[in-house]
């Protein structure tokens, strides 16, 4: 659903257009990006590797018909190179960074073009820690984007 602004009320939409953004950016970040995914997977091919998560999408009601919708998208950044455990930690909090940076250049998610999806959005928190997949260990990091827009419900 859209809303008056133009505005989606679906998370994956916005899941979608952060992946997009970070798979148009992947080859310049200080460390390049193998591979991007929608939603997190079971095996990792390459590392090192994105996963765009859809999170908690909540709803307010913002007078009769107008709700505000928050959303939340974790990206999840997995590294795991034959080199020694400081340096495979530092490399992917650059990773991580790099995303942090890349999605606030566009803090109402145009993407390249001139239409806002969120009235505002940016990386809230960023994690770095460890991650067990397939009995194999990653360096990890989990970037949490929060956005922000407004919809209106369907007048019957």
């Amino acid at each position: 659903m859209t809303g008056p602004y133009g505005y989606t009320s679906d998370p994956t939409v916005i899941t979608q257009l952060i992946l997009d953004k970070i798979e148009a950016a992947k080859a310049t970040f200080r460390i390049p990006v193998i591979d991007t995914y929608y939603g997190d997977q079971d095996r990792i091919l390459h590392t090192p590797s994105i996963c765009v998560e859809t999170g908690e999408k909540q709803r307010a009601l913002h007078g009769t018909v107008m709700t505000e919708n928050e959303f939340l998208v974790y990206i999840l950044v997995y590294h795991n190179k034959v080199q020694g455990n400081e340096l495979t930690r530092k490399e992917c909090d650059m990773i991580g960074y790099d995303v942090e940076m890349l999605l606030h250049q566009d803090l109402q998610l145009k993407n390249g073009g001139t239409v806002a999806n969120v009235i505002h959005g940016y990386v809230q928190s960023h994690e770095s820690g460890y991650t067990f997949k397939q009995n194999t260990m990653y360096r990890s990091a989990r970037l949490t984007w929060h956005g922000l827009n407004k919809t209106s419900l369907p007048v019957a």
